[in-house]
């Protein structure tokens, strides 16, 4: 009788044990190949079109528009241009900016996933239901208005930390059963340092393996992605309770150093040049003479001075990095990379790298 109740023991224990890994979340729901589309104007050129053509892409998460705290505190008047206050923050207003403007339309049979980004430190104290009906309003009368129907996702994106993240949650639990109801679902974005927090009350996330460095330090290898920079997360995204699909970048950029100091993001240098550039190592370079480039960001509008002596980072993971975090990802976490969105949809970082993109989504 004893050996039949420890064999009866041993089996239940042995079915619970398969049922808790079976319902353990690996990747999201019906996985295709994915892509951000995070630029202020919907406007596709022939290259990128061909690339969701021959990528077979199938869904795209395209930002709509930014929320972001009223410099002046607006007041619950609609703007001069129109945008309205979002007031579903007690102590400050939150405004709508960085509006996508549709010029264009998106393939036939790709599916669509709208995503907001909040700005950080947006959310200071929990936010009233009326800010998640607002942010939902709007993504359907911009979807509707630019001929994309009702999305069935909707992503939101904030880099929440200890501080904010019990007002953010309560953003994302009003979004999500007012989804719900409608039989729709909602996502978030999950960067590395979060899978040590708690998780946030959504249907699936996307998990954002970039940025993963310090760009503001001079001595940085690449602070887009580095495996070893990755590597000290994956013990945490195993058990992470959430569906998850991996997001990877193909962007790059040049970051300017002035007296080891961080200075700026610039464009249009060419680093090629022998006699404006010393290259130092594989991804830092010395400035020999004087000149000003298109700038983004802070400084003078016109372009960035650089001096002699100033360094240029230039940072893009190569084909090869993105591999490796790749398989690292799936050797930690079975099912993470079934879907794969690139980081982003820009031509400039597509070129004659179509085959090597598309082989991360295989």
């Amino acid at each position: 009788m004893k050996k039949a109740y420890k064999l009866f023991v041993l089996c239940a224990v042995a079915i619970l044990t398969m049922a808790s890994c079976g319902q353990r979340p690996k990747g999201v729901e019906n996985p295709k190949p994915a892509v951000y589309y995070w630029r202020t104007t919907l406007s596709l050129n022939e290259e990128e079109r061909r690339f969701l053509s021959e990528s077979e892409v199938g869904k795209v998460y395209l930002h709509l528009f930014d929320v972001v705290v009223s410099p002046q505190e607006a007041s619950p008047q609609p703007s001069p241009q129109g945008r309205s206050p979002l007031r579903g923050d007690k102590r400050r207003t939150l405004m709508p900016a960085n509006t996508l403007l549709f010029e264009d339309s998106l393939p036939q049979g790709i599916e669509v996933i709208p995503t907001v980004f909040i700005e950080p430190g947006a959310l200071v104290q929990n936010p009233t239901p009326e800010l998640a009906k607002l942010v939902l309003n709007r993504i359907d009368q911009m979807t509707e208005q630019n001929g994309l129907g009702t999305a069935r996702m909707i992503q939101m994106d904030y880099d929440w930390v200890g501080s904010d993240e019990t007002a953010y949650f309560s953003l994302l639990k009003d979004l999500r059963d007012m989804l719900h109801k409608q039989g729709r679902k909602l996502s978030a974005t999950i960067r590395l340092h979060q899978l040590s927090k708690a998780v946030p009350p959504v249907d699936e996330g996307v998990l954002m393996v970039y940025n993963v460095g310090n760009f503001r330090d001079e001595k940085e290898e690449n602070s887009i992605l580095t495996a070893q920079a990755v590597a000290p997360y994956m013990p945490r995204l195993k058990d992470y309770n959430l569906p998850l699909c991996t997001a990877l970048p193909i962007y790059g950029w040049d970051l300017l150093f002035h007296s080891h100091d961080f200075a700026q993001i610039v464009r249009g240098v060419n680093l090629a040049d022998t006699a404006a550039f010393r290259r130092i190592d594989s991804t830092h370079y010395e400035c020999q003479a004087y000149m000003a480039a298109p700038a983004d960001g802070i400084g003078d509008p016109a372009g960035q001075r650089i001096y002699p002596g100033d360094i240029i980072r230039h940072e893009q993971p190569s084909i090869a990095t993105l591999r490796q975090v790749r398989n690292m990802l799936e050797s930690s976490r079975s099912g993470v990379c079934d879907q794969i969105v690139i980081y982003h949809l820009d031509s400039k970082f597509l070129k004659h790298k179509h085959d090597e993109i598309k082989e991360l989504y295989d």
